[in-house]
């Protein structure tokens, strides 16, 4: 054989070797795609169809305008529904893509920014927060009757796990609510400014010895900030954000953007209606607050925080990237709170801000025990909510993930439970042990 033909036999190999593996790597995807149901990932289909009805019913009923739920089982999407409008004042159909304030689920994200630093060795758990943040150095403590000197420090772990003695203020009739009042939080320009004024109230408690939902995820942000030398906009978005590909999470919406952004509802408990309303002190109509707020600022879309919730469940990884080490996220996972508080939290007596039966790990709520919560769930079960009635989980025992967001203060609706029901019993193979 000739030269000139051996190479053109070759060539011509090649060709078809190439074109055989295009083919094959295009075209398997696309066959896998078509053939998968949420049936593989041990799903009923036909009971799958709850989780739709249930969103039509809370929209139908008008127990909310508008309604967004993604659901997933294995990192696949087994559910994505969108039904409704984006307000009583917006008629417009409420898109899957559209922008809701997620308030305290910011939480969990500031908790992962602050165990990115922690990972990278800037501070320990239990350093004292004054170390970093010296305006919470001396500490005082209102007992009921006056303010007298903090015995503990207050660590980080503390601002972690909402033992740091902190609160959301003094409101009302309480003896301090003239001094909050006079130092006007919410009008903050920057979160340094935040924490100057809110050191100057005191804490309700010894750091360490309680549970009190409190700011303490917002003085976490301002230790994120002091420590990283960023904004924590800038901060979440380059360690966060852009890795997670959660393209429309962010503190402020752009002007260009506001249409797909929610309205605020609240719900009136004398004529059972819910109205419109601008909610807590706004910083304007695309910002929460005026600085950036680790326990309740972010705007986000249910995609985004399923992907945030992917990285968890994925044990600290996104696609190519790992954000936290297996090992960290399962410590920010564990109860940290004392055996003597989340043993007493069942009951009629329990917190209901905590949850019946959770304990708290570093950023997130903890389920212990489903007996005693009295819903569908798994026991290491972590999980939160906003303000305005949003809700997610992420079971790392049926490797579920839920978002469900809404736009409602004060809701009277169990759609934390009513959603847990309609995708537990959806399930044709439980992973549980």
């Amino acid at each position: 054989m000739k030269p000139i033909e051996r190479n053109n036999r070759l060539g011509m190999m090649l060709l078809i070797c190439g074109l055989l593996f295009y083919k094959l790597v295009v075209t398997i995807p696309a066959i896998a795609g078509e053939a998968w149901t949420p049936a593989d990932e041990g799903i009923d289909v036909s009971r799958l169809g709850r989780v739709t009805a249930l969103v039509d019913a809370y929209v139908e009923d008008k127990k909310v305008p508008g309604m967004t739920v993604m659901v997933s089982r294995n990192g696949r999407v087994i559910a994505s529904v969108t039904r409704g409008a984006r307000g009583l004042d917006n008629p417009e159909m409420l898109k899957p893509d559209d922008l809701f304030r997620i308030y305290s689920m910011t939480k969990a994200i500031t908790a992962v920014a602050g165990l990115v630093l922690y990972e990278a060795g800037e501070f320990h758990l239990d350093d004292p927060v004054a170390r970093y943040l010296p305006e919470f150095k001396e500490m005082g403590v209102f007992d009921g009757h006056a303010i007298r000197p903090a015995i503990n420090e207050m660590t980080v772990r503390h601002l972690f796990t909402h033992m740091s003695g902190l609160s959301y203020g003094f409101r009302g009739e309480h003896p301090l609510s003239a001094m909050q009042q006079q130092l006007k939080l919410d009008q903050s320009a920057d979160l340094a400014e935040f924490t100057q004024r809110l050191a100057q109230l005191p804490l309700v408690f010894e750091p360490g010895t309680d549970w009190g939902y409190s700011y303490a995820s917002d003085v976490l942000g301002a230790l994120v900030e002091r420590v990283s030398g960023q904004t924590l906009q800038a901060f979440m978005k380059a360690r966060i954000f852009d890795p997670l590909n959660m393209k429309d999470t962010s503190f402020s919406v752009a002007a260009d953007q506001a249409h797909r952004l929610t309205s605020m509802q609240a719900y009136n408990p004398e004529s059972s209606e819910f109205v419109v309303t601008s909610g807590p002190p706004f910083a304007g109509p695309q910002r929460v607050t005026q600085f950036d707020s680790g326990g309740a600022g972010l705007f986000s879309t249910a995609q985004d925080y399923l992907n945030f919730l992917e990285m968890l469940r994925a044990q600290g990884r996104f696609r190519d990237r790992q954000i936290l080490s297996p090992k960290t996220v399962a410590l920010m996972m564990r109860d940290h709170l004392p055996k003597a508080i989340s043993d007493a939290n069942i009951g009629p007596d329990h917190n209901p801000t905590l949850g019946l039966g959770a304990g708290h790990g570093l950023g997130v709520g903890v389920y212990i025990d489903p007996v005693r919560r009295g819903v569908l769930s798994s026991a290491g079960e972590i999980d939160w909510g906003g303000a305005s009635g949003t809700v997610y989980w992420m079971d790392p025992v049926e490797q579920i993930i839920a978002v469900g967001l809404i736009q409602l203060f004060r809701s009277p609706h169990r759609f934390r439970d009513d959603l847990s029901v309609a995708i537990y019993q959806s399930l044709s193979d439980s992973y549980e042990q």
